[in-house]
């Protein structure tokens, strides 16, 4: 692609050609990729240095000008200068935000490819990944011809024709562009796809035609980098702001935050309440260990009655998120009716391991105060007045301090024996983690403190006898342990399975 056609529409404050003393035309200069990674340049890329929280491209301009690019975007103009450009043969531009520009140059290089799919976004603080499956779930169970669905999200991507790990919830703006290009070439119609605040706050979705935006709900977390609340909010608040005439805006009207995510929206808006009369609203609620049973209403002359087997009340928030996904489409009921029985949680989510001794284990990637309560919540009724909650969990290096003391609360209240662990202790001190989550506590049931994560597990396992649930949160579906700078395997999942094949059978 010439640079010319790549870089339409982009705001550039500077643009350096004179190469070599000779002055280079825009639209000659070819560009094989687009690359924000120094590591990855080839031959012809154009390599855009952008600032990140632990680096600042810029520093790697040249090992990227070392490797071939021609082209090099920057903030800090002063990271090349003109007349190291001229000695080096490279090209540069000037811009004010560089994530901006990699968005805008993504959407070029690959030709708009969200023009030609039907782009659901759903952000929020918990339900995020379980909503966007089970959005997939029904639209695929949907009965409607020709219908392939793509998939972005913390556990996994999907292109249409193949599953390949996350490695970030929403990826940087090129590779998402480059999925968007690969779905449509697997001729994928619609895609479902995680929005995180990280992800608008740094103008990775830019440019991302969304027919439909989600919000599930905004509970504390990621204050590490947002700080406050309020800057949170903000950065969530993106999606709506951003949306068009023609899209759809679906809201949890049950948030206090809802009104103030859509008060700025152009799309069209509709409410979900599992509490109250709303646009759709379920009541005769019946939660039990088989799952769930609801009459959901939509303002149509007739309710409907859904039973599935998702658990829990903050299933049935994301049960509703989806169905008036589908509903703001112009799905009919019939076609989706037969769909609810055969729903499935995503990977790590609520997940039990049955013990041969009677006790069940719960795996959950509750990782925040508020999913950790509603999972909990969800645990509570299943277990006989008798029997015990064994609650493990840690939580994340690095991250978010505030939330420590406030899990280390609800666990403590909501359980009747508490393990606190490690949860990705990355370059922090375990032990300080830990006795940050016990701050928060009072220290009036059985705790249990074990910083390595596998013991920690093992010694939560034995407290339980026939009839008790062990909730094991924090990591779901994750198979590894960032200690450090360094990933090492680890599966919760794995490990109870193997308590039990060692202890139990």
């Amino acid at each position: 692609m010439k640079l010319g056609e790549l870089i339409r529409d982009v705001k550039i404050i500077k643009l350096y050609n004179t190469v070599y003393g000779q002055t280079i035309i825009k639209d000659d200069i070819h560009i094989s990729k687009v690359q924000y990674n120094s590591k990855k340049v080839d031959k012809s890329d154009l390599f855009v240095a952008i600032k990140g929280m632990s680096f600042d491209g810029h520093k790697f301009i040249g090992e990227a000008v070392s490797k071939g690019a021609r082209v090099v975007v920057v903030e800090d103009e002063s990271s090349l200068p003109d007349a190291l450009c001229m000695h080096l043969g490279v090209a540069k531009l000037v811009v004010s935000n560089s994530r901006i520009t990699l968005a805008q140059m993504a959407n070029n290089y690959f030709e708009n490819p969200t023009q030609k799919l039907k782009v659901i976004g759903v952000t929020g603080t918990n339900g995020k990944t379980t909503t966007t499956y089970l959005i997939k779930q029904l639209l695929e169970q949907s009965n409607i011809e020709n219908v392939k669905v793509g998939l972005i999200g913390t556990i996994q991507y999907y292109d249409g024709v193949k599953s390949f790990s996350a490695i970030h919830t929403t990826p940087e703006s090129i590779d998402l562009q480059e999925l968007f290009s690969q779905m449509l070439n697997n001729k994928c119609t619609h895609v479902v796809m995680e929005v995180s605040s990280h992800a608008l706050h740094q103008h990775r979705v830019n440019g991302i035609n969304f027919s439909t935006a989600v919000f599930t709900n905004l509970t504390q977390d990621h204050l590490d980098y947002h700080v406050t609340m309020d800057e949170y909010l903000k950065s969530k608040k993106i999606l709506f702001d951003n949306l068009k005439t023609d899209s759809i805006a679906i809201v949890n009207s049950d948030s206090i935050y809802c009104d103030d995510i859509i008060k700025d929206t152009k799309a069209k808006i509709i409410k979900y309440s599992r509490q109250k009369q709303s646009d759709i609203w379920a009541n005769q609620n019946i939660f039990s260990s088989k799952g769930i049973s609801t009459i959901i209403n939509n303002h149509s002359p007739n309710s409907k009655s859904v039973s599935t087997s998702l658990l829990g009340e903050f299933n049935l928030e994301n049960l509703l998120a989806a169905y008036s996904t589908l509903y703001s489409m112009g799905i009919s009921w019939n076609n989706i009716q037969s769909a609810f029985q055969n729903l499935k949680p995503a990977p790590g989510r609520l997940h039990q391991i049955k013990s041969p001794k009677n006790w069940i284990a719960v795996v959950d990637y509750a990782h925040t105060p508020d999913a950790l309560k509603k999972c909990l919540e969800t645990v509570r009724p299943l277990v006989k007045k008798e029997k015990k909650i064994i609650t493990l969990f840690g939580a994340g290096g690095d991250r978010d301090k505030t939330k420590r003391p406030i899990m280390g609360s609800i666990a403590e209240e909501l359980s009747d024996v508490v393990v606190i662990t490690s949860d990705n202790p990355r370059t922090e001190n375990p032990e300080k983690i830990i006795e940050d989550i016990l701050n928060g506590m009072k220290k009036n049931k059985l705790t249990i403190i074990e910083p390595d994560r596998k013991s920690a597990i093992k010694k939560a396992l034995m407290q339980a006898v026939d009839g008790d649930i062990v909730v094991v949160a924090g990591k779901g579906h994750e198979d590894y342990q960032v200690i450090g700078n360094s990933k090492i395997h680890l599966s919760d999942q794995e490990e109870i399975e193997e308590f039990i094949k060692k202890y139990e059978s």
